[in-house]
């Protein structure tokens, strides 16, 4: 008999079977759900696998007019519209539009707190991510914007019809020349769209446009319609709302605010921490507890008072473990010589001569 380099297996091994994906849980092969608080990055407004969602997308009779019309109807001033097969082709794609209707090069990212970055001038665009910021400062950018004859593009990637039934024109009353949106008018299948006026969505060029795939085609236009009728964006705001408030409470019980906070819009709540090290126990328990985050929470029309009532329970477990952790952390450092935590009454005297 031959030497063999190796044995064969006869076991044949299956390839890992993905979760199943239904309203706010995903389920594994063994039947373990999870609490899905990511929700494809945000994408997935609806629920996974909506059900009039996913029946549009089998009968796959929609077509780019359809889901150009249901996003126009919900905006303000029903603006034209086109569509592209990814949200990352249709900011560069308005970019480009800009430069070509401005005949200027440069594009800037609109600051809230310090106005255009880097007080660039000969632009042709101002971006800006809207998400989180209010009326006032949306109305600041657009007088910038104009005042530098620039475009102002606001990319609703993130926010799109999370905030505001209308988008954030809706809520803030401010009128971008160019809006940009991604997977979330498609309940998270890839998509890219761009709004605007009739004489500036006809200076994109089609090369950058490529057409999205049939099923994103079908899930926009359903899921767009969704929007208009149900109270998606009301819902998120008061789930979101009672999460920041119970969390807040938390904090101040547990003492943490120095280390953690939840911040940002209430639809989309960002956790922030003092120190990587407490991330990484905060995802460890908030997984150990069935819950899946990865950064801000995800809110969904499919999430409820039960799966609000999971989070924040998790929230009670894991800010009393993150304060000691971190106590732990400060205690087991080389002690320093004039830090206030270690340091007597004696240290922090004047020294002597001085007021």
């Amino acid at each position: 008999m031959p030497n063999a380099a190796f044995i064969a297996d006869s076991f044949v091994r299956r390839a890992p079977s993905r979760p199943v994906a239904a309203g706010c849980r995903l389920t594994d092969e063994d039947g373990t759900a999870r609490i899905d608080f990511d929700m494809a990055g945000g994408a997935v407004l609806l629920g996974h696998a909506h059900p009039r969602v996913e029946t549009a997308v089998a009968a796959g009779k929609a077509t780019l007019s359809d889901a150009a019309v249901a996003l126009s109807s919900l905006l303000p001033r029903c603006p034209a519209v086109a569509l592209c097969a990814e949200e990352g082709q249709a900011l560069p794609a308005a970019v480009a539009a800009a430069r070509k209707v401005t005949g200027c090069r440069r594009v800037a990212v609109w600051d809230p707190r310090s106005g255009i970055c880097g007080g660039e001038t000969d632009l042709a665009a101002v971006l800006v991510d809207p998400l989180g910021m209010t009326p006032g400062q949306l109305r600041l950018a657009r007088k910038a914007a104009t005042t530098a004859g620039a475009l102002l593009i606001f990319d609703e990637g993130s926010s799109g019809f999370r905030v505001h039934a209308q988008g954030v024109q809706g809520l803030s009353n401010v009128r971008p020349d160019f809006s940009v949106f991604g997977a979330g008018i498609a309940n998270g299948r890839p998509i890219g769209a761009i709004t605007g006026s009739d004489d500036l969505i006809a200076a994109l060029d089609p090369e950058d446009l490529p057409t999205p795939r049939g099923d994103s085609i079908a899930a926009a236009t359903a899921t767009l319609e969704t929007l208009g009728i149900a109270p998606v964006a009301p819902h998120l705001q008061v789930m979101g709302a009672e999460i920041q408030t119970e969390v807040e409470s938390l904090i101040k019980r547990a003492g943490a605010a120095r280390v953690f906070t939840l911040a940002g819009d209430p639809t989309l709540p960002t956790p922030l921490f003092a120190a990587p090290v407490l991330e990484g126990l905060w995802m460890r328990e908030m997984t150990s507890r069935g819950l899946i985050v990865v950064g801000p929470h995800a809110l969904s029309a499919a999430h409820g008072e039960v799966e609000v009532t999971a989070l924040v329970d998790a929230y009670a477990a894991v800010l009393p473990a993150m304060m000691a952790r971190n106590l732990a952390e400060i205690f087991a450092r080389p002690r320093p010589v004039h830090d206030p935590l270690y340091s007597s009454p004696s240290h922090l005297a004047a020294p002597e001569g001085r007021a």
